[in-house]
């Protein structure tokens, strides 16, 4: 059973504890005054680009790489934009930090709190979605309100202005590469076919032209070689039938003639012989020439299959790139500028002190109750009957000496007077830093 259980035990209650209450509800309202006032008051500007989409599409280009795109292309920007360099420059020039005891590092972490970029992704169809954008929100943070609104707006205009700058760079870029690319590869087929031309004049003997044109001669002198060979068999045979030795002078003329005629047949059989060698030595030497010609011709289709691509998307870049200079591509437009914000978005300062009032009464509420509890006192005869079931006779009042009493009330007055007084001065104080 609690210590209160009657109407006239709660006004007991509240006669002899209301001090403490009182107290604790002056320091809760001193406290949340303090806080009220140290609390800053911040400030929220956004500024909303819309993001259009493009007129003319590239035929490089498709739904399917152009939505990514647009994505990848909006972290770049707020990458950049968010990097420390950017932010420490935007901080000087709006002096967001002038005086703060911040690192750099601290204060960037701080501004990369207060500034946003979120992407609102376009409506699809069914259930998929392809990460297309339809507008971008660009917020930025501030205890000043004009601050927030140029910061917000400053951000709008530097993604606008990098997305263009980005895409037209991009463009350019490609357009220089595949031109580039284009006259390498021009370049590296002339190369190509000067060293084939020299190749070919070079080793003209062992090409396929002049291979079959060896085969047929090789055939023809192994054709003759066999004709010569049976003409000086015959001749050979003829010679022996004859008297070498002997002394007529019409037998001697049929044997030197017949040597000097066999003696011709095979010079001309080792002119046969030797031009067929090398002939058969040509035609086994050809096939690797033939197999570095293939490899010469395999790598000039390479190259021009290789030329033709290059100056296909070097036309798909010339397009690209005037397509964003006469800005029909997909692009960002800044649909609505922030405008400066007349109420804060943090919490209000009389909320604050509101809400330190409410807590100061409840705490005392609590501690007078506490100390009730813990002080189960039996006040009166009501109570004594109630809790011991015995009735007294004669019930006597406490009387307080004067003089205690009013020790007691200086002692609390003083205390009172000194909290409040030390209250207000702190209030004071940080409402002139403020």
């Amino acid at each position: 059973m609690g210590p209160i259980q009657n109407f006239h035990e709660f006004t007991s209650w509240l006669r002899r504890r209301w001090r403490i209450m009182v107290l604790l509800t002056v320091i809760g309202a001193l406290g949340g005054i303090i806080m009220a006032l140290q609390s800053e008051r911040i400030y929220s500007a956004s500024a909303v680009i819309q993001v259009i989409n493009p007129v003319i599409v590239a035929s490089s280009e498709d739904d399917t790489a152009a939505a990514p795109d647009v994505t990848r292309r909006v972290q770049m920007i707020e990458q950049r934009l968010m990097s420390r360099e950017a932010l420490l420059d935007l901080a000087q020039r709006y002096n967001l930090f002038d005086g703060a005891p911040l690192s750099p590092v601290e204060q960037v972490a701080l501004m990369r709190q207060s500034f946003s970029i979120t992407s609102i992704a376009a409506a699809q169809q069914g259930f998929s979605r392809d990460g297309s954008l339809s507008a971008l929100i660009v917020s930025a943070s501030d205890a000043d309100p004009e601050t927030a609104a140029a910061i917000a707006n400053e951000l709008a205009d530097q993604l606008v202005e990098q997305s263009v700058s980005a895409r037209q760079s991009n463009a350019q870029q490609a357009l220089v590469f595949f031109e580039a690319e284009e006259a390498r590869l021009e370049e590296a087929i002339s190369s190509l076919e000067d060293d084939i031309a020299d190749y070919r004049s070079e080793n003209e003997a062992f090409l396929a032209d002049s291979v079959a044109l060896r085969r047929t001669e090789r055939s023809s002198l192994t054709s003759a070689l066999r004709d010569l060979q049976a003409d000086l068999s015959a001749r050979r045979s003829e010679l022996d039938s004859l008297d070498v030795d002997s002394t007529r002078i019409v037998v001697q003329r049929q044997v030197e003639a017949l040597q000097i005629e066999i003696e011709q047949l095979e010079q001309q059989e080792t002119e046969m012989r030797a031009r067929i060698a090398e002939i058969q030595d040509i035609l086994t030497r050809a096939p690797v020439y033939e197999q570095q010609v293939t490899a010469m011709n395999r790598r000039m289709e390479q190259l021009q299959a290789q030329l033709t691509a290059a100056s296909d998307r070097r036309r798909e870049a010339e397009l690209s790139a005037r397509i964003e200079d006469d800005q029909q591509a997909e692009r960002f437009e800044l649909l609505e500028r922030a405008l400066v914000p007349e109420f804060p978005v943090s919490r209000s300062r009389k909320m604050i002190a509101a809400l330190g009032l409410i807590a100061g009464i409840g705490l005392g509420v609590m501690l007078a109750y506490a100390m009730e509890w813990l002080q189960p006192v039996m006040r009166t005869a009501q109570r004594m009957e109630r809790d011991l079931q015995l009735r007294p006779v004669v019930s006597i009042p406490y009387s307080m000496p004067v003089r205690e009493r009013r020790r007691r009330q200086a002692i609390w007055g003083f205390g009172t007077l000194v909290l409040i007084l030390a209250g207000l001065g702190v209030a004071l104080t940080l409402s002139g830093a403020i």
